[in-house]
């Protein structure tokens, strides 16, 4: 009877300990997302940057790969600098629609070569997001900052981000889950500190106003 017990309680404990993440993978298919609507909430206007071009949904390879279609980028503009993308991946309730963007990026034939987290000021907070710089065989840049939104955190860290998710999910309170990110490309002439720095500037604005559009 002893051992009985013994084997009772040993597997209760290791079902309790596998029942969260059996509950965090359950959702391999995410519900509807109207990214219209947060695109809508995200003014054309940011500080001295306007919006020129925009896309929503994504490409039929970006669906099947991400599990979702709510997928936004609005292309903004200002002066003789390069035109600045603001990109949102979006799967409500979620994570597992999410990954990191260098992913693609060096599937489409881009090269890391630079890979860290800065920190942002932004008004009274401080924000860390993940940079990285990219190059092409045809000379062409590209600078890329990017961080992950669970509910109301922000983070760059993956992992941190599906913690997160997790946490509102046993609590089965929701949790809105994005991948935001704001990227330059450029040609060789431009001078990439100083497209890096504007890029800076760019995301210091457009971050509330993400967080905003995105509860």
């Amino acid at each position: 009877m002893r051992t009985l017990n013994q084997r009772y309680a040993v597997a209760s404990v290791l079902l309790g300990a596998v029942a969260p993440l059996v509950l965090y993978l359950s959702y391999s298919v995410p519900p509807p997302s109207d990214v219209g609507n947060i695109a809508k909430a995200i003014p054309s206007d940011l500080g001295k940057w306007t919006a020129v071009d925009e896309k929503v949904g994504g490409t039929p390879e970006e669906r099947a790969i991400l599990q979702t279609d709510a997928i936004f980028t609005r292309t903004y503009s200002c002066g003789t600098f390069p035109s600045f993308d603001l990109s949102i991946v979006y799967a409500q309730d979620n994570p597992n629609a999410i990954h990191p963007p260098e992913l693609c990026y060096k599937g489409s034939g881009w090269t890391e070569t630079v890979r860290d987290t800065i920190a942002l000021a932004v008004g009274e907070q401080v924000f860390h997001l993940n940079r990285r710089h990219f190059v092409r065989g045809t000379g062409a840049r590209m600078w890329v900052l990017y961080w992950f939104k669970a509910g109301s955190e922000n983070t760059p860290r993956y992992l941190s981000f599906h913690w997160a998710a997790l946490k509102a999910r046993l609590l089965r309170s929701g949790c809105s889950c994005a991948l935001l990110q704001v990227r330059a490309e450029f040609d060789p002439s431009a001078h990439g500190s100083e497209v890096l720095a504007e890029l800076q500037k760019f995301a210091a604005v457009a971050i509330p106003a993400v967080s905003a559009a995105i509860p």
